[in-house]
């Protein structure tokens, strides 16, 4: 099989004709990569070589799309492009090249899904560790994370929502308003060495 010529296409896509009439549309990058342009006569191993590679870049430009929306781990990508291809070996390919490339990356991640929480949300250490972990967070990178973050937030956080219980719940008092607001707390994923310290300061 014997390339004809290119043809520019758009986003750096190209056509290549081939003698047989045949006519594929590729990524630019896969003609750099498999050096084309110093070729001119293709074997079937080449040949369906191209077609993977290119396969690779096409997912490569899904996951870029769905990064643009927001960050995602590692294992959300993977998810994500596995119901677009269900062949691992492909999809592990194109998470590495994400990864080469610096669009993945699950400390950068986890660090920005952190922030998020704890500045949009009322969820708790304990809440987000597991949503985190949902997400295929490994447990290292997680308390890594957590160990950089000063308990005062936290705390900050949890007096915010006692003295909102305290304001909204009158009708309660002493051990039976401490108890509703320690389960309050609870539900919202703080864990109780954040939990019990804080509430000992208050007089219910």
């Amino acid at each position: 099989m014997k390339i004809m010529k290119y043809e520019l296409v758009k986003n750096n896509n190209y056509n290549i004709f081939f003698d047989s009439g045949e006519v594929i549309t590729v990524n630019s990058k896969v003609i750099t990569d498999n050096e084309l342009l110093l070729k001119k006569d293709i074997d079937k191993s080449l040949y369906d070589k191209i077609l993977l590679d290119n396969h690779i870049y096409e997912l490569y430009e899904i996951g870029i799309k769905y990064l643009k929306i927001r960050l995602r781990s590692i294992k959300e990508m993977k998810d994500y492009l596995l119901k677009k291809d269900d062949n691992e070996y492909i999809i592990d390919k194109v998470c590495s090249l994400l990864k080469e490339n610096k669009y993945l990356d699950d400390k950068t991640f986890a660090k920005a899904y952190i922030k998020d929480k704890l500045r949009f949300t009322n969820k708790g250490d304990y809440k987000i560790k597991k949503e985190l972990s949902s997400l295929g967070i490994e447990s290292s990178i997680i308390e890594d994370i957590f160990m950089e973050i000063d308990d005062a937030v936290f705390e900050e956080k949890i007096k915010k929502i006692i003295d909102k219980d305290i304001r909204t719940n009158k009708k309660y008092s002493g051990n039976h308003l401490k108890n509703k607001i320690y389960n309050h707390l609870l539900s919202q994923g703080y864990s109780n060495s954040l939990i019990i310290p804080t509430i000992n300061k208050y007089n219910f």
